[in-house]
């Protein structure tokens, strides 16, 4: 697929939570409850700075916010055993635009991929809870890479699989980090704003589209 500035689209990198499901508000509460019971507190700025990241990088970040002597673990497994009981009873919905993007990049010899800082089990469950799993072709995880976003390790591990150049992908994203990631790995960056808003860094960095569907028309122009 050829672009208007003449790069050519071979693979599509799509983000899993909050781009493809409609997950990060739940993340969210589940994050600032878990917090609570630790006894901390955590605002959403903070929240923000955890999008994305896998569980090293989460690890680091939480220390630089609470000290070195933060319950990394507690704070692990406590939120994920909530979010997978909450998984497990609703699932989560499909953001919109999903379906109809992925069509369009098939029709026009794009393949589809999953980057997701989750974990396999977990990524694999989520999406074929959602019905999605078989439009990827494959998925990369969080436990594939030694840091996960906003280092590009993740991104670039999928292009690896996928033999493919980096130059030759663009990367679908709701988080900052994984915009920075992208960008860090020489793809394309697209930001689907949910949880958190395109700050100056990403409106220059990055295509800044509403929804999924809405790259439909961008490509085409």
């Amino acid at each position: 697929m050829l672009l208007t500035d003449g790069k050519t689209l071979t693979l599509a990198v799509f983000d899993m939570d909050g781009l493809l499901l409609d997950s990060e508000k739940v993340y969210y509460e589940k994050w600032r409850e878990t917090a609570k019971i630790l006894g901390y507190e955590m605002t959403h700025s903070q929240w923000c700075g955890l999008m994305g990241t896998n569980e090293e990088s989460e690890k680091r970040y939480l220390r630089s916010i609470y000290g070195d002597d933060c319950p990394v673990g507690d704070f692990r497994r406590i939120r994920l055993r909530m979010i997978n009981e909450y998984a497990a009873e609703h699932g989560f919905p499909l953001k919109k635009g999903v379906r109809e993007l992925i069509s369009f990049l098939r029709e026009n010899g794009v393949c589809s991929v999953v980057a997701t800082s989750s974990e396999r089990e977990r990524a694999e469950k989520l999406l074929s809870k959602a019905g999605i799993a078989d439009l990827f072709s494959d998925i990369t995880c969080g436990n594939e890479v030694l840091f996960g976003k906003p280092d590009p390790a993740l991104f670039l591990k999928a292009a690896e699989k996928a033999n493919v150049k980096a130059t030759e992908c663009a990367v679908f994203e709701d988080s900052e980090n994984g915009i920075i990631a992208a960008e860090k790995a020489g793809m394309i960056p697209v930001f689907v704003p949910y949880m958190q808003m395109p700050s100056e860094y990403v409106k220059k960095t990055a295509f800044v589209i509403n929804s999924l569907d809405e790259f439909i028309s961008l490509a085409d122009k």
